[in-house]
């Protein structure tokens, strides 16, 4: 990987509240997959990085170093060429430069001869010298390119592979460029680009990696990310639009084409980088087997287009209590099922059983599903299924289910949700631009003022009025880094804009440490509501002093002058700084509204029960958020126990008034391993489970 001093943040395009499931489980890609083998893995990297030695034009050969001045590069891409033709293939050398020399070779498609889906890896190395091992940077990529070569010799897929390994990467990305200039010159049809950097080292063992991506490639980006989690869970990929480096997908992003890049965890990077140390005894090797074996199945499901597409926007909470209508848009280049294996819909109430529902109604590749009507107080959870008439491939919505004929009869992990509750969900800003505020944590410190009109309050809901219980904002990409001093007020005004700081006047709604979780929107429980009467302006400021950083959380927003004021910057005084500025763009926001039940005496807005709430994320390092809800005043305790029943964390402890809660417990002090929580207010008492993992 060639390092690049600056950090880079690319401002992504707003994506629609329609979630879409790009990847179907299929048997054949898993067939493929599980053919990678540990011992041609490790071989091939032994050779690559001179641990032992290869044979290179029929005489023996140890790769010592693949810098690109010294004749051992020369000679490892005369190994992967003659790799290539030992698996029947034609490969070809792209010679640049007397030194810059790409090596090649394709696969043909069956149906789709001049449509192109590239696997790489670069096979130079660093530094100068007579001894550059280069194990991990970057011989584990050329080795997953390697790997699919064999696999793939003699499998047919719909769409052409090119099997690519470039040179002088490390001088400034030029084997790829050349390569993405004369595709582009050529007006060659790329599909997809999937780049391999440094794919072996996993520090932690926490199986993490970063698929990193830009504006157009985030759609491939997340179905890489999906392919993963679908057929190697173990790994946990974070989609990141922020790399500290260059790798070789960038060329072809430059050029316009969909590319991304696989790399180790970047908060976990071999700390041999470019040393004459990053050797095959540094490596990770469990974790670059699994590595590998997610690129492959990539690759296959991309060229063989086995995906099922799922478009549906989801229900959300609200008070209606009559039948709901979930509408799906369901889209595949196979054949979908029929009779008993049409697509369904599976859904449960509160913590019963799931229940199925075929389309009630069905027009060409639009489908609608109708689910009962419940009471006030119910908990819906469902998903949606469908699979190809072969019975080999299926799509779940949300993704991770399985089963066929009849499709998706085990469930995803994660399902869509939403509560027929007295509650009105408010959504301001559907802009098109992505906003650093207001979790700017490329900045040790950030304070964000914004302010949303009455009239636009009331034009997504008239009927707005109650407390809100929740801030959520749509997170574009979300960064590890926990908020210290985290901070959001709310307050009611008259004023129409803003030219500095508000100083008086505020609810502070909630305090303590927070984590952007995910992306998409994500919600900040209050631990005070404030109440909207349906009039007047609401002011919002969130606020945080860290004494580190990380990235930032860009969340989604649209320009309006004006309306946000905000400034960032490292080791000030966090929500009491005074310098800001005027911001052009205002996050979008989701509003949460809980409203009066109209059934008890007890305060509009207030929680009706006891709770507690499963912790998330789960499994988690470090931080985790737990959420409760007191109905009245009581002396509450929350405390955390190891597996042996010994306390281990004593969280709360002390009167409390009612209201909802958030807590987020911090277990940076506890090794890897299931606990248990416990929360006791006056008689009511609920234990849940939590694991953490390091």
């Amino acid at each position: 990987m060639k390092q690049i001093k600056f950090f880079t943040l690319f401002f992504l395009l707003f994506l629609s509240t329609t979630v879409f499931a790009q990847v179907s489980y299929n048997t054949f890609v898993a067939s493929i997959m599980n053919q990678v083998s540990a011992d041609s893995v490790y071989k091939f990297e032994r050779h690559l990085c001179g641990d032992t030695v290869c044979m290179i034009g029929g005489s023996p050969y140890t790769i010592s170093t693949r810098h690109y001045a010294q004749t051992g590069n020369i000679k490892a891409s005369q190994y992967i060429y003659e790799k290539f033709l030992s698996y029947g293939l034609s490969p070809w050398y792209q010679n640049i430069t007397s030194t810059d020399i790409n090596v090649l070779a394709k696969k043909t498609g069956t149906k789709y001869p001049n449509q192109y889906v590239i696997i790489c890896a670069h096979y130079d190395d660093m530094p100068s010298g007579t001894t550059a091992p280069g194990a991990d940077d970057n011989a584990s990529g050329t080795v997953c390119v390697l790997e699919a070569a064999r696999l793939l010799k003699n499998v047919n897929l719909p769409y052409t592979i090119i099997f690519a390994a470039w040179d002088e990467e490390e001088r400034g990305l030029y084997g790829s460029t050349a390569y993405a200039d004369s595709a582009y010159n050529r007006g060659d049809s790329i599909i997809a680009v999937l780049n391999f950097d440094m794919i072996a080292y996993d520090g932690n063992n926490d199986g993490a990696l970063d698929v990193n991506t830009n504006t157009a490639s985030m759609p491939l980006a997340n179905e890489y990310a999906q392919i993963v989690s679908l057929y190697q869970p173990t790994l946990v990929p974070q989609v990141t639009t922020s790399l500290n480096g260059g790798s070789d997908h960038q060329p072809f992003q430059q050029k316009g084409y969909k590319a991304i890049l696989a790399i180790e965890d970047n908060s976990d990077f071999t700390p041999y980088y470019h040393t004459v140390n990053d050797n095959y005894l540094s490596l990770n090797k469990p974790y670059f087997v699994k590595m590998i074996k997610a690129g492959i199945a990539a690759l296959v499901t991309i060229a063989g287009d086995y995906k099922i597409t799922i478009n549906h926007t989801p229900l959300s909470t609200g008070p209606s209590t009559a039948p709901r209508i979930a509408t799906a848009v369901i889209k595949s280049s196979y054949r979908l099922g029929m009779g008993s294996n049409v697509p369904r819909l599976y859904y449960k109430v509160n913590n019963g059983s799931f229940n199925y529902l075929t389309p009630s109604y069905t027009n060409l590749d639009t489908v609608k599903f109708t689910i009962p009507g419940q009471v006030i107080g119910t908990t819906v959870k469902y998903y949606i299924a469908a699979q190809d008439s072969a019975g080999s491939l299926v799509a779940t919505l949300p993704s991770g289910g399985s089963g066929v004929n009849p499709p998706g009869t085990t469930a995803p992990t994660t399902t869509f949700e939403y509560q027929v509750a007295n509650v009105n969900i408010i959504n301001i800003g559907n802009g098109t631009s992505s906003s650093n505020y207001p979790f700017t944590t490329y900045w040790m410190d950030g304070r964000t003022q914004m302010l949303y009109l009455a009239s636009e309050i009331n034009a997504d809901n008239p009927n707005a009025t109650g407390y809100i219980s929740k801030l959520g904002f749509n997170v574009v990409s979300n960064s590890s880094q926990a908020m210290s001093g985290f901070t959001v007020k709310m307050q009611i005004t008259s004023a129409t804009s803003l030219t500095g700081w508000v100083t008086s006047g505020w609810t502070t709604c909630y305090s303590g440490t927070y984590t952007v979780p995910g992306t998409g929107i994500q919600y900040i429980d209050m631990q005070t509501p404030l109440q909207y009467a349906g009039t007047g302006n609401l002011l919002v400021e969130v606020c945080y002093d860290n004494s580190s950083y990380t990235s930032y959380s860009p969340v989604y927003a649209t320009s309006n002058a004006g309306k946000t004021w905000g400034y960032y910057t490292d080791n000030s005084s966090g929500c009491t700084m005074t310098s800001g500025a005027a911001q052009t763009l205002r996050p979008n926001i989701s509003l949460y509204l809980t409203t009066s039940t109209g059934t008890s005496n007890q305060t509009v807005g207030l929680p009706t029960k006891f709770d507690m709430k499963q912790n998330y994320p789960n499994p988690f390092n470090p931080v985790t958020k737990i959420n409760y809800e007191i109905p009245k005043a009581s002396f509450v305790t929350l405390k955390v126990f190891d597996i042996l029943g010994r306390e281990v964390a004593s969280l709360v402890n002390g009167n409390m008034e009612a209201g909802y809660y958030a807590y987020d417990f911090d277990a940076s002090t506890l090794s890897s391993g299931a606990y248990i929580y416990k929360i006791t207010a006056g008689t009511f008492e609920k234990t849940m489970r939590m694991m953490v993992i390091k």
